[in-house]
């Protein structure tokens, strides 16, 4: 079998988790994960419930009607606020159980009771005003035309790419301090891994994610001038040769353009999930049962809300796969780059231990995630050492 077979980022590597961690780390990973995963399972039953009381309980209507508002828009920003707020009393008890109790007992999360308030205020802001950024022009020209499934696309298309570019210098600043990395030998052994990658990278801007949590990451977010490498802090403590694993992990995805690539896959998502939602609303009846005559009105906004994910279901299983590969193709170029399969081990095996990933997940897990398994990612650095570095 060829390398470029073996080692194919559209192929999975098979691995067992069994010859690569021992039981008790299977273990722990289990009772970390597994009541995590009954509480997702209890939180999207209960956000379920809870919109379709609000949707067909015609709540929406039944709010403008009591506030007797003057004009569309003002409308919109009412009924999207009350879904926020109904949101924000199911969510806010499930993120604080996670980051104020469960991470605590298992020595991740380093969040305060003060942060977490700080954090909920600043999302909830956050929330309003991108929704109302988006949903406004789209109601428009909900309003204006039965064609608002085309017209919306452009909408929710131009305003996507738009946060992608602002995301780093406008909205990541909101949560995170992003200083200059101050260790010169990092820096320069991170700036030597770009210089070998053929990417230019000015700047290694380090964020103070130790305030809520002892996980490691890194990431390169923007595009154009708004392009930045970010490293957390919790990673400036590991041994530089890892630092440098990641870091050229991370250059994979710049050199191959994974982030200008997925932006037509978000586009085509996002298509997918208006038509959906235009064949559904076109149902009269369901309509009637949401307490409104004509999608225009801003009372039907939940119903817009409960079906637009629908579309969603269609699409998941494609665009993590892709999602998938374009971490496997990382993983591959910083083997390729580094030829360090060692530190490469090192890296997963960090991460798993700090960020309690699931080493073991089960099937349904595997096939939505957007990254591989981590004994997946194992077994492929131990395959690139026995192809690459036979001798070794």
């Amino acid at each position: 079998m060829t390398d470029e077979l073996s080692l194919s980022p559209y192929r999975r590597v098979p691995a067992d988790a069994r010859e690569l961690f021992e039981p008790e780390e299977i273990e722990e990973s289990r009772r970390y994960n597994r009541p995590q995963e009954r509480l997702r399972l209890v939180r999207f039953v209960l956000t379920t419930a809870v919109m379709l009381a609000f949707v067909f309980g015609d709540a929406a209507p039944r709010l403008l009607d009591a506030l007797d508002l003057r004009g569309w828009v003002l409308e919109v920003v009412v009924v999207l606020v009350a879904l926020l707020l109904v949101d924000l009393g199911i969510s806010t008890w499930f993120d604080a159980h996670k980051a104020l109790v469960w991470d605590r007992q298992w020595e991740i999360s380093t969040q305060t009771g003060r942060g977490f308030a700080v954090d909920v205020v600043k999302n909830v802001v956050l929330g309003v005003v991108l929704t109302c950024v988006l949903i406004i022009p789209l109601w428009a020209v909900v309003r204006w035309t039965d064609a608002w499934w085309l017209l919306g696309w452009l909408v929710f298309a131009a305003l996507n790419v738009g946060i992608g570019v602002l995301y780093p210098v406008l909205i990541a600043p909101l949560f995170n301090k992003f200083t200059p990395l101050a260790d010169a030998a990092l820096s320069s052994r991170i700036l030597e891994v770009a210089e070998r990658c053929g990417l230019d990278v000015r700047e290694i801007l380090v964020a103070d994610a130790s305030k809520r949590s002892r996980g490691g990451n890194a990431y390169v977010a923007g595009m154009g001038k708004t392009r930045r490498f970010v490293i957390f802090d919790t990673l400036l403590e590991w041994p530089q040769d890892t630092v440098a694993n990641v870091a050229a992990h991370e250059l994979g995805h710049w050199k191959h353009k994974h982030i200008r690539r997925r932006v037509p896959v978000v586009l085509v998502v996002l298509l997918v999930q208006l038509v959906a939602t235009y064949l559904v609303l076109q149902w009269d009846w369901l309509l009637e049962q949401a307490g409104v005559r004509e999608l225009g009105d801003p009372a039907a906004l939940p119903l817009f809300f409960l079906v637009f994910p629908l579309g969603s279901v269609l699409t998941t299983l494609v665009s993590s796969w892709l999602s998938r590969a374009d971490e496997r193709a990382a993983d591959i170029y910083a083997l390729e780059t580094m030829r360090d399969p060692d530190a490469f081990e090192d890296t997963f095996r960090r991460l798993a231990d700090t960020n309690k990933a699931d080493v073991d997940p089960p099937m349904w897990k595997r096939i939505v995630a957007s990254h591989p398994p981590i004994p997946e990612r194992l077994e492929m650095g131990r395959r690139w050492r026995d192809q690459r570095l036979p001798s070794g």
